[in-house]
């Protein structure tokens, strides 16, 4: 079974992952990188707006299924909610999640100032804090949503260090 990290762009769900100690039994990857790969894309959109939603949901779950063919479970960092490219909200719908083969979630949040400091640093977009709130409180909210309807434990963690990051993991992987 795979865990999903969840959180908006810039709340430090790689970091964190990429941090988790070897012995946690889980290969850290994104959901961006599988689609990526499954579809052969050379580059990544950098503004972090997606088109070809339904596509990309049908590669990450054929990339995922391979994965875990091969007895590999993942620590699977993605989002709940993406940005189209008219900069609109688009929440994805549990029907995403549930060919995910998902034990557990790990919602990451954080203040919005260092979200957008973050994001302004490593990718050079201009984020008002404003604007990241409504995008936290709707990422919180379908995961929630999500969680809910396909029963999976939601952990949400604000501003975790390492510590806190791999007891949620670790409580997710015996939950």
């Amino acid at each position: 079974m795979n865990i999903f990290v969840a959180g908006i762009h810039g709340v430090g769900k790689t970091y964190l992952a990429s941090r988790l100690l070897a012995g946690s039994g889980l290969t850290h990857t994104s959901a961006s990188k599988l689609i990526r790969e499954e579809r052969a894309l050379p580059d990544w959109n950098t503004n972090k707006r997606v088109s070809d939603v339904d596509e990309n949901q049908v590669a990450l779950a054929a990339a995922v299924a391979r994965h875990n063919a091969n007895e590999t479970a993942l620590l699977l960092d993605g989002h709940f909610v993406l940005l189209s490219q008219s900069g609109e909200f688009l929440p994805l719908g549990p029907n995403v999640f549930k060919s995910l083969n998902l034990s557990a979630v790990v919602l990451i949040e954080d203040d919005p100032r260092e979200i957008a400091s973050r994001v302004s640093n490593r990718d050079g977009l201009q984020r008002e804090a404003g604007w990241l709130e409504m995008f936290l409180a709707k990422e919180r909210s379908q995961a929630e949503i999500v969680c809910r309807e396909l029963n999976l434990p939601l952990r949400i963690l604000v501003s975790p260090n390492d510590e806190d990051f791999a007891n949620a993991v670790k409580s997710a992987r015996s939950a």
